[in-house]
């Protein structure tokens, strides 16, 4: 067994454990919380150790950097949790699919209810999220329809905050006591981290959409020219391409690319 494969097995077991203990013991929530994200440090950290032997240009598992949100236009999920493939390096045609963000329900209901003024209650998004529900499925932390149209009345006010306040990190959001209408900040950074816009980079340096639709489809309407997002996974096409431009070759120097702008700056 690989050591990834040993990590996964060990997490799925921990989060298996942690949900039974949390429902017979709910104030040891806290601490189930903390040592899962030690768990989960350590975890990068330990890819984080390979990747700077392995790679000039070591991917930095928790680095923001900043994005048009316009370039963010291909969509590939992975069903782990984040911190495994966070810094991940891989072959493969992982990359290649085509499905397109403005074509996932939720988006297009973003646009009809914010640019049509459409009811979050008359999109397909609304629909099929309301269907699982129904069906026994808890989706979007929600269990009944009352929820979930609760949880839409919260979209209407991220929307409000971006617009007004500007796009804050999680960080930012944490020191500047402006509140997250979705959920509350959290204390521990890893835990925040998980609602940032997240993408990977497929080996042409596309920026493929991972998580944080919410956000992102906010970004798009109001035309942000610039967003925070972490990077999670790169092809091994990409990072290869990532070494060379923090080697100096000359053919990467008029790049364009927001992962490649990032390791310019770290060399200052």
């Amino acid at each position: 067994m690989s050591v990834g494969s040993a990590f996964g097995t060990l997490d799925d077991w921990l989060r298996g454990a942690g949900r039974r203990l949390v429902a017979e013991r709910p104030e040891l929530r806290g601490y189930l919380l903390r040592a899962r994200d030690g768990y989960a440090r350590a975890y990068v950290a330990a890819r984080t150790a390979t990747n700077r032997l392995r790679y000039d240009a070591p991917p930095e598992p928790y680095r923001l950097i900043s994005v048009d949100p316009a370039r963010i236009e291909r969509v590939v999920e992975f069903d782990p949790p984040k911190f495994r493939v966070a810094g991940e390096v891989a072959g493969g045609d992982w990359d290649r699919g085509d499905d397109r963000f403005a074509e996932m329900d939720v988006y297009r209901a973003y646009e009809r209810h914010f640019e049509d003024g459409v009811s979050w209650a008359d999109t397909e998004f609304f629909d099929r999220i309301v269907a699982e529900i129904e069906a026994g499925v808890p989706n979007w932390g929600c269990t009944s329809r009352e929820a979930f149209e609760a949880r839409c009345e919260r979209l209407d006010d991220l929307y409000d905050t971006i617009a007004r306040e500007g796009y804050y990190t999680q960080d930012e959001l944490l020191e500047s006591g402006v509140s997250d209408p979705i959920k509350p900040q959290h204390e521990l950074k890893t835990e925040r981290l998980k609602d940032e816009i997240a993408v990977h980079v497929g080996r042409d340096g596309d920026l493929l959409f991972e998580d944080g639709r919410n956000r992102l489809s906010i970004a798009k309407i109001l035309g942000l020219e610039s967003v925070p997002v972490r990077v999670l996974r790169r092809h091994a096409d990409w990072q290869a391409v990532r070494d060379r431009y923090v080697r100096g070759d000359p053919a990467l120097a008029d790049w364009d690319h927001p992962d490649l702008a990032a390791l310019e700056f770290d060399s200052r």
